[in-house]
């Protein structure tokens, strides 16, 4: 919902059509993210106890206020992911090959993220929770969703960067462009260690689960699992963390 609302607060400062493009490639993303997590919310049963589990694990490490500190840590990370577009609003972002192209990149990953959890969320609506999701994006992709989103914001950041050196051009580098540039640097380290870590875990929980399974090793060998963090680094992650399978 923090992109969402970002993206559409800084929609009206748009200055250019590829500035209107970027807007909307996250005011999409806050759309897509929050629509899907309802229905998972709504629909499906696992999820629900899910959250149910955390918000009473909450209470019994003594309450929300307990989580302050990785709410807060939440707010700023998001603030970062969207600092790009403080960049591409202003006067003198213009559309160059460059600039067309980050953008578009932009609209594959949310389409390639958005792609693989509607064929999970179908297929595992069908043939049950346990069942391995091989088809459609997952044909190329172990995890569509977090390469998506990880080509998402690279193509953001690089936009922004874009941004920065038009306001160069023009002479209007200044501190706070600077900052905001240096912010979205920050957001993409950020958010790319998140979807790592939850790709690495994923890969974890698979090979456990389905690993002694032909079909698997097949399809391990022939698809990309994206960015995964080293195993040496590989951190086990929280009790009431991430679930997706």
């Amino acid at each position: 919902g923090a992109i969402l609302l970002a993206a559409l607060q800084t929609l009206p400062e748009a200055t250019s059509g590829l500035a209107v493009a970027h807007s909307l490639a996250l005011v999409l993303y806050g759309l897509r993210l929050c629509s899907f997590l309802a229905y998972r919310e709504i629909f499906i049963p696992k999820f629900r106890e899910f959250r149910e589990k955390i918000e009473k694990k909450a209470v019994e490490r003594g309450g929300r206020l307990k989580r302050l500190p990785f709410i807060l840590s939440c707010s700023a990370l998001y603030g970062c992911m969207a600092a790009p577009l403080l960049l591409t609003a202003q006067a003198g972002f213009s559309s160059t090959v460059m600039a067309t192209i980050s953008i578009t990149m932009m609209y594959v990953g949310l389409l390639t993220a958005a792609w693989g959890d509607l064929v999970k969320t179908w297929v595992k609506g069908d043939k049950g929770p346990d069942h391995l999701v091989t088809s459609g994006p997952f044909a190329l992709l172990r995890h569509p969703n977090y390469t998506g989103e990880t080509l998402l914001w690279t193509a953001n950041v690089i936009t922004g960067l874009l941004g920065l050196l038009a306001a160069m051009a023009d002479g209007g580098l200044t501190w706070a462009r600077g900052g905001q540039f240096g912010a979205s640097v920050l957001g993409l380290f950020g958010i790319g260690f998140v979807l790592a870590q939850a790709a690495t875990g994923l890969e974890r929980r698979q090979a456990e689960k389905y690993g002694q399974d032909a079909e698997y090793q097949a399809w391990v060998r022939r698809t990309w699992p994206g960015l995964t963090l080293p195993k040496k680094k590989e951190k086990e992650k929280e009790k009431d963390g991430d679930m997706d399978e």
